[in-house]
């Protein structure tokens, strides 16, 4: 009845059934010879057979199908989209557990190609839904999908409504916590090796655990907690798996109530739980208080001063090429750090507070000399450097000679006045690029007198008066642990930097690694 049915629905359609193949292995059946080559002839054969299109082969090796996320599997998902957009009209299988070893997927799959007009062929459980009525008994296997997903997810609420009534936990334990006896949470002794500093050691989530609620009593914020327990080679654990803590991850678990033997309602309260307290009820409400003056006091600070430091947004880690972060600490004094290290991703380099640095650059501008001829120096490198990017004075030239011609065709009625207005406006803001040599000269003076007493103004500025000081010259300032090794000055400042470089040379014994990688002072 089915090959007549199918024969009815190709003369009606006119042309051929396109059917797709999913085959495949995993790991371990390919180490037992489970043949790819096998599933491929009998698809070949039942095509002949049936008289169908071989339209595509899906080809999957060494994944499993016990997995529920089709993520895992990416030609099974392609396989699949490429159904649901009808690329094809039957999907073939070798065996029913080609498809999926999880009965949720197949039968939320078999009703996904049921809607789409995709039947489904099993060849050796001889399951054949690619006629019209076996397209309907797909579909209806499919229904069950919905219902088996819906009491799954009853059984689930079932279950942990009775684990609630026991004073269990549900899901996933925190960090610093494992299943004891009974599956009462118990503190995680479990010792785990981590390389810190080129040695190897032992670590217990409990002992971090027992570390973030005592640094965040002390007034460390989350993110400061965070970097600690990177620092000690402690990492998260739980559903996103073993990754560097970070500030979301700390607050979570300094104020989880869990921690004082309480497990969720479900409803957004708290229950009684049947395991003992990780902390003691007093820790964890002075951490809450201490978070809470920190959140006010954070909140006045954010009122009433600037965010601006003097480096920002220029700092960057030598050793691992990071950017670099600058905060205040609870008594307000920004400090500097990488954010690699504090991220746990192996940055050896200790930053400190900002000041530190702000005295290095105070003694580098301190000792930037600006020759006695500096005028003639400078205008001469200025010029080099024009020479290098082309005829300045030969540009200049054809711009005011094409401004000119530009004139006379508007005053000869050779082009109407919108379009004369508009390259008049182009040409006089290429000239306006060109500055006059006289008014160089007194840039270039004005700028000599603010270089000779930048030291001066940067001693005396604020944070954001010294940020903009710092973008004015500096490109890029690198440090590592507490000093700064490097300062890559504004391209076009490069002339003047390595002119006063030059000068120091001859004029004393100082011996710098050069403009671009300063030595700090003594």
């Amino acid at each position: 009845m089915q090959v007549s049915l199918l024969e009815q629905t190709q003369v009606e359609g006119g042309e051929k059934m396109k059917a797709a193949l999913y085959a495949r292995v995993s790991s371990e059946e390919q180490v037992e010879g489970y043949s790819i080559d096998a599933q491929r002839r009998a698809f070949a054969v039942l095509c002949e057979s049936r008289q169908w299109t071989s339209h595509r082969e899906y080809i999957e090796e060494g994944k499993s199908a016990r997995t529920e996320d089709i993520n895992k599997r990416p030609v099974f998902k392609e396989a699949m989209v490429a159904g649901l957009n009808h690329e094809y009209d039957v999907i073939v299988v070798h065996k029913v557990d080609r498809f999926s070893r999880k009965l949720r997927i197949t039968l939320d799959y078999f009703d996904k190609l049921a809607k789409a007009g995709v039947g489904f062929v099993s060849i050796v459980e001889q399951m054949d839904f690619s006629t019209p009525w076996g397209k309907f008994t797909l579909g209806m296997l499919g229904g069950l999908a919905e219902l088996y997903s819906d009491n799954l997810s009853q059984e689930t609420k079932k279950g942990w409504h009775e684990r609630r009534s026991q004073g269990l936990y549900c899901g996933t334990l925190p960090f610093g916590a494992t299943k004891g006896e009974n599956g009462v949470p118990i503190p995680d002794m479990w010792e785990r090796k981590t390389i810190l500093n080129g040695q190897e050691v032992i670590v217990r989530n409990c002992e971090g655990l027992m570390k973030a609620f005592e640094l965040a009593e002390q007034g460390n914020s989350d993110r400061e907690v965070a970097m600690a327990l990177n620092i000690g080679g402690y990492r998260t654990t739980g559903t996103h798996g073993s990754r560097p803590f970070s500030k979301d991850t700390v607050k979570n678990m300094v104020t989880n109530r869990f921690y004082i033997a309480y497990i969720p309602d479900g409803n957004g309260g708290w229950l009684k739980g049947k395991h003992e307290p990780f902390v003691s009820s007093e820790l964890f409400e002075r951490v809450q208080d201490e978070r809470a003056k920190r959140r006010t006091n954070m909140n006045n600070r954010i009122r009433t001063e600037a965010t601006t430091y003097s480096l920002s947004g220029i700092i960057w880690c030598r050793p691992c090429k990071s950017k670099i972060h600058i905060h205040r600490n609870r008594q307000g004094k920004p400090r500097v750090y990488c954010g690699s290290r504090a991220g746990g991703l192996g940055c050896t380099s200790k930053g400190t507070f900002l000041e530190v640095y702000e005295a290095q650059i105070q003694w580098y501008l301190e000792n930037f000399i600006i020759p006695e001829d500096y005028r003639e120096k400078i205008l001469e490198a200025h010029r080099k450097l024009e020479k290098a990017y082309g005829d300045t004075d030969g540009q200049r030239a054809r711009l005011e000679a094409a401004l000119e011609r530009l004139g006379d065709r508007y005053n000869w009625g050779h082009i109407a006045k919108e379009r004369y207005l508009a390259e008049y406006d182009k040409i006089q803001k290429q000239l306006r690029q060109f500055v006059p040599e006289e008014d160089k000269v007194k840039n270039l003076d004005k700028f000599a007198h603010f270089l000779a007493h930048i030291a001066e103004a940067w001693k005396e500025g604020t944070q954001e008066q010294r940020n903009k000081m710092a973008n004015v010259l500096f490109q890029e300032v690198w440090i590592e642990d507490n000093r700064i090794v490097a300062v890559k000055p504004r391209e076009e400042l490069k002339p003047l930097f390595q002119l006063s470089y030059e000068e120091h040379l001859e004029k004393s014994n100082w011996r710098p690694r050069g403009d671009s990688n300063p030595r700090s002072p003594p």
